[in-house]
């Protein structure tokens, strides 16, 4: 289960100045440690990977719409 809370900055720092140095110490240990952000690239990866394709018979519609609409341009 996740909760998230939302503290003013100023009272979050108010908080970290009243830590004992050894909670310091484990906040920053655990403030330096990289987050697991590689988890979140790979979702993104695969969604990418798996998503959704054109045809080659899409793309050749598009690309003579493209030619269409181009050719419209340059009369008007």
């Amino acid at each position: 289960m996740e909760m998230k809370v939302q503290v003013p900055f100023q009272q979050l720092l108010t908080l970290v100045k009243k830590l004992t140095p050894a909670q310091k110490a484990k906040l920053r240990q655990e403030l330096n440690d990289k987050p697991p952000a590689q988890e979140d690239n790979d979702e993104f990866i695969e969604y990418l990977l798996n998503g959704p394709v054109y045809s080659e018979k899409e793309i050749k519609v598009i690309e003579e719409n493209r030619k269409s609409i181009t050719a419209w341009r340059t009369k008007n």
